[in-house]
Formats: structure tokens, C-alpha cells, sequence
């Protein structure tokens, strides 16, 4: 006998969504500020009351469209059902009428509601709806009743419902308690700074608006020590133009029109004046209504932009993406290549753009349904054939900016050595052709371009191979030389340049398909590793004691010994001090070195404890990247870090989640950590990142600060025995330089950081 079954649901699904979907605190803030942004708020206040007490909260407030009841029941009750996606969210005509802008949803998916369960374990929500006879309803939710027993079906768990008897503004409010996470006034500004580059950048040339206010009452008296917005956490987000950077710089603009418009119009400009502008014909299947904006960042704008953010450009970001008016992660953020620029940029270093030589933003509007942020937020874009298509003509764009900012300075452009001669028309056509060269565009409608296009297309190419040959030939006719010879070979070598140019473009556009063909294989290959990788990944940090034996033991040897006799010295430099009225700075410094020497035996015990193998062991051979992140996880970054660093916070950044099987010795790699934490200290340091990329089989190590930075009579010697950024002995960088050569790497002080504290760059071959 048939019969018709159901499906039960356990009450873990609320984890599912929420808290493990959902796995970082400001991802579940931007997706709360979307919802305000969705319910046509104009403004969205977020508070953290109370933040340093036992009982912090955090509270989200918005003037939008507010609840009632039925909505309450009706949709935000009901779990994975979204109004915004059948239509029915827009259905309140009476409120859309005071809305200048109609505006499309950030979210779609019936589940961004669950990221109030990433930050705290209790929800309390007020809402009032903009209608006629409205009430004030609230909603209290206890979301460990939901982790209480996993055979209790999601639908029996009750939520408590009040009608309350005042009735509040218009708008919702959400107050959240019992909170997962810690915060601190480093997190509030990194918060402040992911805030600001929530919304589309255009947004303020809409007609509308969307403000966001960051409250923290316990920062307030701590923000007056500072002038400069970055430094303070309360107040407004102000959200970058980048136009209004006023960046002297090459930039291209790429807008997608609809459908039945059918068309591309490229610009490209060069310190805000046109070069060229290209009409073509649409020939993508799936992409519409979208606009590519990137800026090329030589020198001089680098230092513009730092200049005038107090940031560097790599600091800020590269190439953002926005959907709807609000940021799709994880595009943009530093360390992160989802688009694979700098994958590209490793085949042909000269010839390729990468991240830290781009800023832009890409701005995706409706409809585009099948270009959507997947379920795990942070993850991007789904991977589709409109996805692919979104790609392909974003290195489009690129090869345009390249083949001009790139090729004419190196090369030089291609009009006729004797344009000055030509009849009129006869200009016009050889610029059409250099233009049609540069925008490497097959289905060109109309072209338009600069009166001064030659004029900038020739001081471009100033420094290029062919403007230097022409600059040969020129002081060869002015002697006596043979002439003729050199004036043929000269000739024939610009001509083998023409051929290499023509290879090199060949060989471009294999690079690009196959760039895109595997990006579609690796998808489909990730989706099946990651499940796999999630289970066979056991750390060398069991988070557990393993037991304190003696191999255990004698391992901690060497490092208690080194630390101790640091303590003897300075205990004996404290009391010498002392009875020779040495300044109370010096006093105090000798004070820090013991107790950060006393601190790191603690710490290097813990260290051991809690990994399984032996510290002092000669070499061992496993995944350094994970080995120098446990490491710094645990000793350093901890809510309650193994040291004190005083002032200053520690970060491991390995957003392309490197692998690197190599033989070392365990303690000299957390020597060479120490060494680089404690120089950050004596530098004065508030951040200290070590960011980790592989590519083109090698693994880059950047370690940053923003210290004081090294003296200029210093770094070329920075590396010998005995010389010392500061008043030490100088054997530090000498040591870690010496255990990155055994790993078959090399290091060496950047340059591009000499604005900015310190960064060193370590390279080893895998």
C-alpha cells in the first residue's frame, strides 16, 4: 500500500543556516545592514552598548518599512522564504510612493536573518510598520533552544510574540545579547572600514541615500585622542568616491547595457581626459546592465591615494564587486584574488596587471538573477556560465588598460613614423587603427576619440623601445656613422618587434581562454575536495593536552635556557640601573624584557603541550604555512594571547588557504616569528600581518607592520651580522635570514613600504 510521506526537520537546521553558514561577525552585520537597505531604510544606526561589560549587546536599528504581524508570521518566520524574490515585498504601494527610487534587493534568499545567530545567542526584535492603524509588534528568540536536542523537529521550538501596548517609530529594531564574540576598538575599525565599502561607491550619484552610524559609547572617549577619521569608531561611514581621489591616472570605464539596447561602450581615459571611447556590438549571451570601473596604479597615484586615505592601495583593497548597491565579499578585500589577476600576472610578469597595481569597483544591476552571492556568504559569486561570461569580459576590460598602459610605454604606439605629413583624412584612419589596436575589439560600431589623442599616445611612449630607436635614429643622422647600415638594422629590429608583438598577442588570448576553461574545471574539482579536506584536516594543534613526558620536556630546553639567561641579564642591568639613577624609561624597558622573556617560557610550554611532536626535534616534514599559523594562533592572536604584546595585534592572513609540504626545523621557525614580533614591538608597531600567496611554485611570506619604520643608512646592510634596526644586536634579521636559506628561500626589506613601517618579503621555492 502507497502512501505519501514528509519530510521532519531537526531543530539543527538553525545551525546550518545560522551560525556555521554564516561564519564571520561582519559578514552577518552586512547582511542585517542589507535587510535595512531592502526595507528602503535611509538610514541604519548599529550600537554596541555596554560592550566591555558582562552583558554587551548589540543593537541594530533602521527607519524602513517595518513589520506587522502577518509579516512577522508570514514571511520572517517562515525559514529560506523570501519576499523579495516572488514580488510581494514591493507590494506596499502607500510606502513605495514616498520612495524616489525603486530599489532592487541585495538578498534574496530567506536566510540572511539567521546571521543575528552568528553574533549572539538571544534575539530581541521591535518593528513598526508605515501604515494606517499600525501596531508595535516584537518577537524574543532563544536560539540555544534550538541546540538542546537534535531529534526535536525545527517547527515545534516556539518564539515568544508580544504586541506591545505604546507603539514605537516606524522601522525595525534588533537587539542582540549574549554575544558569540569579543570586540575591541581594532575590530570596531576594522568594522568601520569593511562598512565603509558595503555600498556601491555610485550610490550618492542616485537619487538616493542610505546612511549608516556606527555607535560604541565606550570608544567615544578614546576617539577624541584622534583627528583623522580612520583612527575614530564612532559616527558616520563615509563611503569612498574614488573619483574624488582625483587620481592623475590611467583609468577604463566598461558599461554593459541591457539587453534591448544591445551595445558596450568602453572609455578610457588618461589623467581624467579621454583617450578613446569604443561602441560595440553585445555579443554575451547572459551579461546586461553591468559597469567595469578600473584605475591603473603607478607610482605617483599610489603615493596620491596613500597620501590622502592614510593608507596604502593594497591596504584598501583592488577590484570590488557590488550587486544591487551593496558589496558581494569576497572580492576586493586584501590577500583575496577570486578573480585570479595575480594568477594571470605570474605567466607574464611584465605584461600582466595584478591587484596591487588596480582599484576599481564592479557595479551588477537587475536583472541579472543568475549573477547571485551564494548561500555561504563570503564565497562570491556562484560559479555559472554567467559567471564565466562576467569574467571573460572583465579581463576584456583589463587587456585594454594593459595593451595601452603596459605596451605603448614598453613598445610604443603604432601610427606611421611620418603621421605629420599625412592629409587629414589619411591621420584620422591610422588613429582608428591604433585605437581599434588598443581596444582589441572585433565588432566595433562607432569609434570616438580625443583631440589631443596624439599628444598622449607620444609622450606615452616616451621611454618605449620603439620611441627610444627613434630617438637612436635621430642622433645617428646627426654624425658621421654608416648611416645606412645602422638606419637597415634599425629597421629590421623595429619590424621583429612588430613580430613579437603579434606572438605575444596570440599568445595572450590562449593564456586567457585556457584561464577561464580552468577556472570552470576547478570548481567542479573544489566542490568535491573541499568535503574531503574538511575531514582529513587535523592541525598540529589538537586544542588538547597530549601529556607532559620527558622527550616533551627536554625539548623546552634550549628555548627556557635562551629565555632565562635574557632574564639574568637584564635582572642584573635593572638593579646596575638602579643604583645609577638610570631614567625611569630605561628602567621600565629592562622591566618588559623580563616579563617578556618569563611570558614566552610560559607560552613555548603551552606550545609543546599542545603539539604533537617534538619542538626540539631536527627537522620534520609537514605544511610549514599551517605549522607558522597554529603557531601564531596560539601563542600570539588568542583572546587571551600566551605573550603580551602590549599594544600590538598580530594577524594571519591565508585567504588563498595555501598548502606547503616542507622539511624544517620546527624551532627555528618560532624563532624567526619571535624575532620579527619582538623588532614590531621595539618599532612601536599596532599591527604586525603575516600574509601568505603561493604562485608559479613559490611561497611568498609578506610580514608588515606599521611601526617607525627603518633608516635609510641602514638597509642595505640590514641583513649582516650584527647590524640592528634598533639598539640591539643586531643578530635577529642575520638568524632569520639564515634559516630562510636553508629552506631554499630568499628575504629582502620591500621597497614599495617605505612610507609605512616595515615590510619583508620572504620567498621560498616549493
Amino acid at each position: 500500500m502507497k502512501k505519501e510521506m514528509q519530510f521532519k526537520i531537526s531543530s539543527a537546521l538553525k545551525d546550518i543556516i545560522g551560525k556555521d553558514l554564516i561564519n564571520d561577525d561582519f559578514i552577518a552585520i552586512f547582511e542585517l545592514v542589507k535587510n535595512s537597505y531592502d526595507a528602503y531604510a535611509t538610514k541604519v544606526k548599529i550600537s554596541f552598548n555596554d560592550i566591555y561589560s558582562d552583558t554587551p549587546k548589540i543593537v541594530i536599528e533602521d527607519n524602513g518599512k517595518g513589520m506587522n504581524y502577518y509579516d512577522l508570521e508570514n514571511k520572517w518566520l517562515f525559514v529560506a522564504y523570501s519576499a523579495k524574490k516572488d514580488g510581494s515585498e514591493n507590494k506596499d504601494l502607500n510606502f513605495r510612493d514616498k520612495i524616489q527610487v525603486q530599489r532592487s534587493f541585495a538578498g534574496a534568499k530567506g536566510i540572511g536573518r539567521f546571521s543575528c545567530d552568528r553574533l549572539g545567542k538571544n534575539l530581541y526584535i521591535e518593528t513598526t510598520k508605515n501604515e494606517e492603524k499600525n501596531k508595535t509588534e516584537s518577537l524574543y528568540v532563544d536560539w540555544g533552544n534550538f541546540e538542546n536536542d537534535l531529534k526535536e523537529e525545527f517547527i515545534n521550538i516556539s518564539v515568544i510574540h508580544e504586541t506591545l501596548p505604546n507603539i514605537k517609530k516606524i522601522g525595525t529594531r534588533l537587539e542582540i545579547t549574549d554575544l558569540r564574540s569579543l570586540w575591541d576598538r581594532e575590530k570596531f575599525l576594522r568594522l568601520k572600514d569593511a562598512l565603509a565599502k558595503l555600498i556601491n561607491p555610485n550610490i550618492d550619484t542616485y537619487d538616493d541615500t542610505f546612511e549608516i552610524i556606527l555607535d560604541v559609547k565606550d570608544e567615544l572617549l578614546k576617539d577624541k585622542d584622534f583627528d583623522n577619521y580612520h583612527k575614530i569608531v564612532n559616527g558616520k561611514i563615509q563611503n569612498l568616491i574614488f573619483e574624488t581621489l582625483d587620481l592623475k591616472t590611467t583609468k577604463i570605464i566598461s558599461e554593459i547595457f541591457s539587453k534591448d539596447n544591445g551595445i558596450i561602450k568602453t572609455s578610457l581615459y588618461e589623467a581624467n581626459k579621454l583617450v578613446y571611447e569604443v561602441i560595440e556590438k553585445n555579443n554575451y549571451k547572459h551579461l546586461q546592465n553591468i559597469s567595469y570601473t578600473i584605475y591603473y596604479l603607478n607610482r605617483s597615484s599610489k603615493l596620491t591615494f596613500s597620501r590622502r586615505m592614510g593608507m596604502q592601495p593594497v591596504e584598501y583593497g583592488n577590484i570590488f564587486v557590488y550587486k544591487n548597491g551593496l558589496r558581494i565579499y569576497p572580492y576586493g578585500e586584501r590577500g583575496e584574488d577570486p578573480l585570479k589577476m595575480d594568477n594571470r600576472k605570474a605567466q607574464g610578469y611584465n605584461r600582466y596587471i595584478g591587484t596591487r597595481e588596480t582599484i576599481g569597483h564592479i557595479n551588477i544591476s537587475e536583472p541579472n538573477i543568475f549573477l547571485k552571492e551564494t548561500s555561504s556568504r563570503g564565497d562570491g559569486l556562484e560559479k555559472n556560465d554567467n559567471y564565466f561570461e562576467f569574467v571573460e569580459h572583465f579581463f576584456e576590460t583589463l587587456k585594454k588598460l594593459e595593451k595601452y598602459n603596459i605596451e605603448i610605454t614598453n613598445w610604443g604606439n603604432d601610427l606611421p613614423n611620418n603621421y605629420i605629413n599625412l592629409k587629414d583624412e589619411n591621420i584620422q584612419e591610422a588613429l582608428i587603427n591604433v585605437i581599434k589596436n588598443l581596444s582589441n575589439t572585433k565588432s566595433i560600431l562607432s569609434i570616438n576619440y580625443s583631440d589631443e589623442i596624439i599628444n598622449i599616445l607620444r609622450k606615452k611612449e616616451e621611454t618605449s623601445v620603439k620611441g627610444l630607436l627613434k630617438n637612436l635614429k635621430i642622433e645617428i643622422n646627426s654624425n658621421i656613422f654608416d648611416k645606412e647600415k645602422i638606419l637597415s638594422q634599425i629597421s629590421k629590429t623595429e619590424k621583429k618587434i612588430d613580430e613579437l608583438k603579434e606572438i605575444k598577442k596570440e599568445a595572450e588570448e590562449e593564456a586567457l581562454n585556457s584561464l577561464i576553461k580552468n577556472e570552470e574545471l576547478e570548481i567542479k574539482k573544489n566542490s568535491l575536495e573541499k568535503k574531503l579536506e574538511q575531514e582529513i584536516k587535523e592541525g598540529v594543534f589538537k586544542k588538547s593536552i597530549i601529556g607532559q613526558d620527558k622527550e616533551q620536556l627536554i625539548s623546552l630546553q634550549h628555548q627556557v635556557n635562551h629565555s632565562s639567561s635574557r632574564i639574568s641579564r637584564n635582572i642584573k642591568l635593572l638593579l646596575k640601573g638602579m643604583e645609577s639613577n638610570k631614567t625611569k624609561e630605561d628602567l621600565i624597558k629592562y622591566i618588559n624584557t623580563i616579563s617578556f622573556e618569563n611570558e614566552k617560557i610560559a607560552s613555548i610550554s603551552s606550545f609543546v603541550t599542545k603539539a604533537d611532536f617534538n619542538l626540539r626535534a631536527t627537522e620534520i616534514e609537514m605544511d610549514i604555512v599551517q605549522f607558522i599559523g597554529d603557531y601564531i594562533q596560539n601563542i600570539y592572536s588568542n583572546r587571551e594571547p600566551l605573550i603580551n604584546t602590549k599594544d600590538l595585534r598580530i594577524y594571519f592572513i591565508n585567504n588563498q588557504d595555501v598548502k606547503v609540504e616542507k622539511i624544517f626545523r620546527p624551532l627555528e621557525i618560532t624563532m624567526m616569528i619571535d624575532n620579527f614580533v619582538s623588532n614590531s614591538i621595539k618599532a612601536e608597531s599596532t599591527k604586525l600581518e603575516f600574509v601568505i600567496k603561493k604562485r608559479s611554485g613559490t611561497l611568498f611570506i609578506d610580514i608588515i607592520d606599521n611601526g617607525i619604520g627603518i633608516e635609510e643608512n641602514i638597509k642595505d646592510k640590514l641583513f649582516e651580522f650584527g647590524k640592528s634596526t634598533t639598539n640591539g644586536s643586531g643578530i635577529g634579521l642575520y638568524h632569520i635570514k639564515d634559516i630562510v636559506e636553508k629552506l631554499d628561500g630568499t628575504i629582502e626589506l620591500s621597497q614599495e613600504n617605505s612610507l609605512f613601517g616595515a615590510e619583508f618579503n620572504i620567498r621560498i621555492n616549493i
